[in-house]
């Protein structure tokens, strides 16, 4: 993964579709934001309810090197969300045969030492879970993949330095949030994710 491409956009005879051509040819970057694996724990609140304080999700990474690193301008993440979930509902309510969320909202902040930046989006959905019977575990068909969380100008300038340079290891930190039907979920229940594969594009 530290192969550089030697691939310019700034020769003068290239048109500007030229970039894209290149881009195309960039490599996506798997789990660069090694979120992969990790579980989070959502409590479903009044309104939207939010993964925050000390049950947002953070993880180190080392330095590495980018393809193409002198020439980059920009970096889109995607991450997924893995299809089966976990709930728990307060005492003395009953587990519900679906529940539907929508606005699945995911904000990764890349960090170290005094550097830092974030950016989000938002899988638009609804996403409906069904209950395993018997089980607390609730399963879509639907793949869960939020997308276009990009970093550009100055923004990319700071994740690029964080992830090409010292001080090492980095932290990158996912914040999940999502609109949940209160009829189907009450107040007080919880939902169980685990983030599953991500892919990082850069751009020049």
């Amino acid at each position: 993964m530290k192969q550089r491409l030697p691939l310019l956009c700034s020769v003068a005879l290239l048109s500007l579709s030229g970039c894209g051509a290149v881009n195309s040819l960039i490599p996506e970057i798997d789990n660069l934001v090694p979120l992969s694996g990790n579980s989070v724990q959502a409590t479903v609140g009044s309104g939207r309810a939010v993964i925050s304080g000390n049950i947002t999700k953070s993880v180190s990474f080392p330095d590495r090197d980018l393809p193409s690193a002198s020439k980059l301008k920009s970096m889109s993440l995607r991450q997924s969300l893995a299809t089966s979930v976990q709930v728990t509902v307060p005492n003395g309510v009953s587990l519900p045969n679906t529940f539907t969320l929508s606005n699945i909202t995911l904000q990764i902040t890349l960090s170290d030492g005094d550097r830092s930046t974030s950016s989000s989006a938002t899988y638009a959905g609804p996403v409906t879970f069904t209950r395993t019977a018997g089980t607390s575990t609730y399963t879509t068909a639907t793949t869960i993949e939020v997308s276009n969380i990009s970093f550009t100008s100055a923004p990319f300038s700071t994740v690029k330095s964080i992830i090409t340079t010292a001080p090492s290891p980095n932290t990158a930190t996912g914040k999940l949030s999502f609109d949940a039907e209160s009829t189907e979920l009450p107040n007080g229940s919880t939902i169980s994710f685990t983030f599953g594969g991500g892919k990082a594009k850069v751009a020049i």
